[in-house]
C-alpha cells in the first residue's frame, strides 16, 4: 500500500514498485518549510530501506535556498541520509538542465556523497529506476546509428525528444517486472536504442574526442580548468586573503619595530575609522601601536563565510599582547580565559571621570562557572553533546569577577568608528584587559583618556 503525505506545501510518496522515496515542494519557506519535508523523507527510505529518493521543485518560482538552508543541507540532511539506505538521488529540474552534471548549488553538496542525475520529471526518474539492471546492451544494438535507434524504437526521422521519452516509457511498461533473462536484456537494449535516439551517446563520444584533440595541463583541458575554478575560485580568494593577512601579522611582529601599545576590538561589527590609531600617537604618544579589528561572530549564527579565519586572525593578533580587548556585549563571554580583572580600572575611572561621564558606563561580571557553562551550551549547539555527557560545572569557581566596563553611550561608541553589524541586537562595547597585556598601568591610561575624550 503506497503511503503519501500531501499537504499545501508539500508532497510525500512512498513508491512500492520502485522501492523509492517521491518529495515534491509545492512552494518554498526556508528553515521549517524547507527541512521538515526532507527529515519526513529520511525516516520513509529508513523505513523501507529506500535506495532512491526523487526531489521535485515544483514552485511557482524555483527555489533560493538560504545560506542557512544550505549549511544544514551540508551539516545535517546529508549525513542522515548516509546513515539510511539512500544510494542514488534524482532532481527534477525540467527540459533545460536535465542530462546535465551536479556541478552547480546546491546539487553538488548531495553529488559529493551520493549517485545523482538531473532528470526531465517524476515519471522519467521512476523510468530509470525500474530499467536499471546490470545486462549490458547487445553490441548490435549499442553500435546503431541514431537513425537506426529510431527505427529500432519504432519512431519517425524528426521525433523530438519529448516523442522519444513517451515512446521509451510506453516500451519499458511491456517488460516491466520481467526478472528473467529475456526481459532483462530487452530493457538494456531498450536503453542503449533510447541513449543513442536522444543523442547522448554520441555527445558524450564528440566530447571524448574533443578532450583527447584538446591540450591539457596538469591533466585538465582548458574548460575544464574554467568550470573547476568558476565552482572553487572563492577558496582561493580566501586562501590568498588569509596569506596576506598572516604575511602582514608575521611581517609586523617580526620585522618591525616591536609593539610599544594596542587595542584589539573583536566582535560583530567594523571600524573604519582612524580615530583610535590617531588618539594612541598623537594624544597618548605611543610610538608603534597595535589597532586591530576582526570581525567575528560566536557561535556563528550569522552565516560568516570567513569565520574560521576571523577565529584564526583573532587568535594571532592577540601573540602581540596588547593592552586593551574591546567587543560587543555577544561576543565577550567566549573570550572570558583572555580576560583579566578589571575592578582597579573601575575604580580608577570612578575617580577620574566626571559623575556624568561616569554614569554613561556599567560594569559586567562573569564567574568561571559562567563561561564554562556558555562553552558547553556552545559545543552542544554545534552536536558535540555526546563528547560532554560527563560535564561537571560544580568544578569551576562561582564567583563573579568585573570582566568589563560597557560604554552605554550610543554617541560615543560612534565616536570611537565603530558601527554594529548585528541585526537584532543595539549597538555595545566592552572594554576589557588582556589578562597578558603588555603594561596594566599603560591599559588603565589607554581606557581612561579614550573615554574621557568620547564620554
Amino acid at each position: 500500500m503506497e503511503e503519501l503525505f500531501d499537504s499545501e506545501a508539500f508532497k510525500l510518496r512512498y513508491d512500492e514498485q520502485t522501492n523509492s522515496c517521491v518529495l515534491t515542494h509545492k512552494t518554498y519557506g526556508d528553515r521549517d518549510n524547507f527541512r521538515t519535508p526532507l527529515m519526513h523523507a529520511v525516516e520513509i527510505i529508513k523505513k523501507h530501506g529506500c535506495g532512491n529518493l526523487i526531489l521535485e521543485d515544483a514552485c511557482e518560482e524555483r527555489m533560493e535556498l538560504s545560506d542557512d538552508d544550505l549549511k544544514w543541507i551540508k551539516k545535517i540532511i546529508i549525513s542522515k541520509l548516509k546513515e539510511s539506505s539512500c544510494t542514488h538521488i534524482y532532481f527534477v529540474v525540467g527540459e533545460e538542465e536535465a542530462g546535465s552534471d551536479c556541478g552547480d548549488l546546491p546539487y553538488s553538496l548531495f553529488a559529493d556523497k551520493f549517485k545523482t542525475d538531473k532528470v526531465v520529471s517524476e515519471q522519467f526518474a521512476l523510468m530509470m529506476i525500474q530499467n536499471n539492471c546490470e545486462v549490458s546492451a547487445a553490441s548490435e544494438v549499442s553500435s546503431m546509428s541514431r537513425e537506426h535507434a529510431l527505427i529500432y524504437m519504432g519512431l519517425p526521422m524528426d521525433a523530438n525528444d519529448f516523442m522519444i521519452d513517451e515512446k521509451f516509457w510506453k516500451l519499458s511498461k511491456q517488460y516491466r517486472g520481467d526478472n528473467s533473462p529475456e526481459g532483462k536484456q530487452k530493457i538494456a537494449d531498450l536503453s542503449a536504442a533510447y541513449d543513442i535516439a536522444t543523442g547522448r551517446r554520441d555527445e558524450r563520444v564528440q566530447k571524448a574526442q574533443q578532450r583527447e584533440q584538446e591540450r591539457k595541463y596538469f591533466g585538465k583541458t582548458g574548460d575544464e580548468w574554467r568550470t573547476y575554478f568558476s565552482y572553487t575560485w572563492y577558496k582561493y580568494l580566501i586562501g590568498v586573503i588569509l596569506l596576506f593577512l598572516l604575511g602582514n601579522i608575521i611581517y609586523t611582529m617580526i620585522t618591525k619595530p616591536g609593539y610599544d601599545s594596542g587595542i584589539l576590538s573583536i566582535g560583530h561589527f567594523s571600524n573604519e575609522s582612524e580615530y583610535i590609531e590617531d588618539f594612541m600617537t598623537t594624544r597618548l604618544g605611543f610610538t608603534n601601536p597595535l589597532v586591530g579589528f576582526v570581525d567575528t561572530v560566536v557561535p556563528n549564527d550569522q552565516g560568516q563565510s570567513q569565520q574560521a579565519y576571523a577565529d584564526q586572525s583573532a587568535s594571532t593578533l592577540m601573540l602581540s599582547c596588547p593592552n586593551v580587548l574591546v567587543f560587543d556585549e555577544a561576543t565577550m563571554p567566549y573570550y572570558y580565559s583572555n580576560l583579566d580583572d578589571v575592578s582597579s580600572l573601575y575604580n580608577f575611572l570612578r575617580e577620574n571621570l566626571s559623575e556624568e561621564q561616569f554614569a554613561k558606563l556599567r560594569p559586567i561580571y562573569m564567574s568561571e562557572r559562567d563561561a564554562q557553562q556558555l562553552l558547553y551550551e556552545y559545543e552542544v549547539s554545534y552536536g558535540a553533546e555526546g563528547d560532554i555527557l560527563d560535564y561537571d560545572l560544580s568544578v569551576y569557581d562561582e564567583t563573579s569577577v568585573m570582566v568589563g566596563i560597557e560604554v552605554l553611550d550610543q554617541e560615543a561608541i560612534s565616536a570611537l568608528g565603530y558601527e554594529n553589524l548585528w541585526p537584532d541586537y543595539e549597538p555595545s562595547l566592552v572594554f576589557c584587559v588582556y589578562v597578558q597585556t603588555m603594561d596594566y598601568s599603560d591599559s588603565e591610561l589607554i581606557v581612561y583618556r579614550l573615554l574621557d575624550a568620547v564620554l
